[in-house]
């Protein structure tokens, strides 16, 4: 009998959704259990104060997506704020962050977990922190992969005296031989799951929020973290070819990004020579994300672009005549044995430094992230929910659910999602194989590429792009996460993610 199976950024992400599996839970009490664990397994990854989404699917019912992203604060133009940048080495390239108390953006990380729970767990919530508080006070070690994540961010994770104290040990940064606890994560654990999100939006620890920012140049106060709602929204939903694909719809950016690109390539024949095509896809949709979906972000209209034959008529015909020229994220998919599904990707950017008071719990750096902040940094009107390139993602066949998938790696994650998808699809490739594919990335007149791809046509390229080839497969390109509804499940290897079975 098929039983459930867990994608997860960790093997001991994982295993927590596993034990839960394993007392009788479903896949969203897992899902629960593993984004309350993800924090100490995956700590530069993700936090309980960043923000993230899920795609619920269950049986004949419409998917559905939990947005519990980040929102905006109010930004006060006669203060001066703690940020400032640092510079994340991927090898190949270097991307520039922010952070800072000033770079803090309201999370929504809590409350998403506990919408979760009272909307489609099964039980108890003192059951569901069980694998975390076990982690969080007997301690485990870091995979060999986290702890190299970890060093990679050291100036973030060294940068405040609370900060230091949680990560480090005799002035060192923890790395995979150093037992690793958190026990005032563990205290955390224990109270929220008898106060629920208030404890976070409208107890003690708002009031620790808001006192730090006031201290050290932040935004955020009480009020704004006590406005704070999860929203639940309808997925954007596109043919392609003979599948359905569910993803994330607007304030979003990047569903609708990897949803006009499927778009592009939906009559096209493709074959193992289908890289201009991919390539030209990623550019003539970075022109449309250019034209249409930054400027019009949070009109209620921004989904129907996508039904606007004439508009993207144009773009197909601008990308076939381009042809003929020729985060730090986590994520994790969970499918139980009754066939109910979760993807959910959550980030905490790469943290702003500071440590909730007495919780171990580490604030993201969301308004320091270019990606997110198009127009340049402030520059969003207070309170609404940041856009975001995360995009968990449901592909049916047959009405019936043939992938789950979602990745990591901010601008590349709609890019991993799609070369995924078409492996799969396209080209019928196992989900393991699919996902550990090399990668192409186009963005700013720029082709990132992995080695193994098919390259016989860089003369061609070189002539028309700058081509930065890495020498393997790098975080840089995203980690996605997928289980099938067969109940095989691929984890990326650029970032040490693991598969686990229900045993």
């Amino acid at each position: 009998m098929k039983r459930g199976v867990i994608s997860a950024g960790d093997k001991l992400t994982a295993k927590a959704g596993e034990w839960v599996l394993n007392q009788g839970g479903n896949a969203y009490d897992a899902m629960i259990a593993c984004l309350l664990a993800a924090p100490l397994c995956e700590p530069i990854l993700t936090s309980l104060a960043g923000g993230g989404f899920m795609l619920a699917v269950t049986p004949q019912k419409e998917p559905i997506i939990y947005d519990f992203f980040v929102d905006v604060p109010f930004y006060d133009n006669k203060k001066e704020p703690e940020f400032y940048p640092i510079e994340v080495d991927f090898g190949t390239t270097v991307q520039e962050f922010h952070i800072g108390c000033g770079s803090i953006a309201v999370p929504g990380v809590v409350k998403g977990i506990w919408k979760i729970y009272e909307d489609l767990a099964s039980l108890p919530f003192e059951t569901l922190i069980q694998p975390a508080l076990n982690y969080a006070t007997k301690g485990i070690y870091l995979s060999k992969t986290q702890s190299d994540f970890l060093k990679l961010l050291e100036p973030i994770f060294l940068s405040t005296p609370d900060s230091k104290k949680l990560y480090t040990y005799d002035d060192k940064l923890i790395d995979s031989s150093h037992l690793f606890t958190n026990y005032e994560y563990a205290d955390f654990l224990k109270e929220f799951a008898k106060q629920g999100e208030r404890l976070f939006y409208e107890g003690e620890i708002a009031s620790k929020i808001e006192s730090l920012c006031q201290k050290h140049h932040g935004f955020i106060n009480k009020k704004e973290l006590s406005d704070y709602q999860v929203k639940l929204r309808k997925p954007i939903k596109i043919d392609y070819k003979n599948h359905t694909v569910f993803t994330n719809p607007p304030p979003s950016s990047g569903g609708i990004l990897i949803a006009f690109s499927l778009l592009l390539l939906k009559n096209e024949k493709l074959n193992e020579l289908y890289l201009p095509k991919l390539i030209e896809s990623q550019e003539i949709t970075g022109l449309f994300r250019h034209r249409y979906v930054n400027e019009f972000l949070h009109s209620n209209d921004l989904e129907k672009i996508l039904l606007d034959k004439k508009l993207i008529s144009n773009f197909i015909d601008k990308f076939h005549k381009k042809v003929n020229l020729w985060g730090n994220t986590t994520h994790i998919s969970i499918i139980d044995k009754d066939g109910n599904a979760a993807s959910t990707t959550t980030t905490n950017g790469e943290g702003s430094g500071y440590i909730v008071p007495e919780c171990g719990i580490m604030l993201n750096n969301m308004l320091g992230e270019e990606d997110l902040n198009p127009h340049g940094f402030f520059k969003w009107e207070s309170g609404i929910r940041l856009p975001s390139m995360m995009s968990p993602t449901a592909v049916f066949k047959d009405k019936k659910l043939s992938l789950l998938l979602g990745s990591a790696g901010s601008n590349r994650i709609r890019s991993a999602i799609l070369q995924v998808i078409l492996n799969y699809i396209e080209f019928n490739m196992p989900i393991q194989e699919a996902i550990s594919s090399p990668r192409v990335h186009f963005e700013r007149n720029t082709i990132f590429c992995e080695p193994g791809i098919n390259l016989e046509l860089n003369e061609n390229i070189k002539r028309i792009y700058d081509l930065k080839k890495f020498d393997e497969l790098n975080l840089f390109f995203g980690g996605v996460q997928a289980v099938t509804g067969d109940f095989e499940g691929g984890a990326d290897p650029r970032r040490g993610a693991s598969v686990i079975y229900q045993s």
